[in-house]
């Protein structure tokens, strides 16, 4: 009856979840320096400097995505489920976004272009939802629930064939207590151009907490693409011989624009079995 219940529940709402184990500082390190390395930060997003990870799960196709992954168009039409944790230190902070039951969030994808690309006008925006509220927090795992209509409802990637891989960004923002939604875009809005840094000086936003990010290309490249690079963890001043990149499991690795792929977790499909068994028993 409960499993029911649950996933009832994950039918009617938006859902996000911090996992079990506080990410490394090692995995937020990589996934900062993969944004700089896709041209990401700060060609789209003028500064990132997240406190947690964030996975995408497209239940029904991919499941969770790796940072950067490439995928195809058909795989990522439904509304991913979006979980995020951070890390020790972030969620000790008191009167912080990941322990405090009062702050409320904002989660929006944008289609970022290639890398290199020059987009004065801004990038359209294919999903924008704000008043996700703190739910349940059992071990760290912590629910963002929300009934709130989205303003951009969910619309997935259609980069132009030829264009190269779009960069496919997601973001999520811990909202002021005085949070008042920005005149644009109106509620019900598709995709549209969008300017990032005005919506969220305009909403009081500071830095997007956590951060992801997946590639799709339509067709051979017929462009010039600006070529990225890898990361490499072992480079990075969070690393040491026995860090790990979630808290305790598998190091996270970076790949260049070929692949930009990196393993976010092994372990975040404990996510999903910690939850089925917590509603059941």
């Amino acid at each position: 009856m409960l499993n029911t219940v649950f996933l009832a529940a994950l039918c009617c709402l938006s859902v996000s979840l911090v996992r079990a184990h506080p990410a490394s500082p090692l995995s937020v390190a990589v996934v900062k320096q993969q944004f700089i390395n896709a041209d990401i930060v700060p060609d789209v997003v003028p500064k990132f400097d997240p406190i947690g990870v964030a996975v995408l799960n497209y239940s029904t196709t991919l499941q969770r995505l790796s940072n950067g992954q490439d995928v195809t168009q058909g795989n990522v039409t439904q509304e991913p489920v979006v979980y995020i944790h951070g890390t020790a230190a972030a969620e000790a902070v008191a009167g912080g976004p990941f322990n405090v039951t009062t702050i409320k969030y904002t989660v929006l994808a944008i289609d970022g272009n290639t890398a290199g690309s020059s987009n004065p006008n801004g990038y359209n925006l294919h999903y924008l939802r704000n008043d996700y509220v703190y739910g349940q927090n059992n071990d760290h795992t912590v629910t963002l629930n929300t009934t709130t209509a989205p303003v951009v409802p969910y619309q997935g990637p259609a980069p132009p064939s030829g264009s190269g891989p779009h960069r496919y960004i997601w973001l999520v923002y811990a909202q002021p207590a005085n949070f008042v939604a920005p005149s644009t875009p109106v509620q019900g809005s598709g995709v549209a151009l969008f300017n990032l840094t005005q919506y969220t000086a305009a909403a009081n936003f500071g830095d997007p907490i956590v951060g992801t990010y997946f590639t799709v290309q339509v067709g051979p490249a017929n462009a010039s693409v600006a070529v990225t690079s890898a990361v490499d963890s072992t480079t990075l001043p969070q690393y040491t011989p026995t860090s790990t990149s979630s808290g305790g499991h598998a190091t996270m690795t970076g790949m260049s624009n070929a692949g930009l792929k990196s393993e976010v977790s092994t372990g975040a499909a404990a996510i999903v079995v910690f939850a089925l068994l917590f509603f059941t028993f």
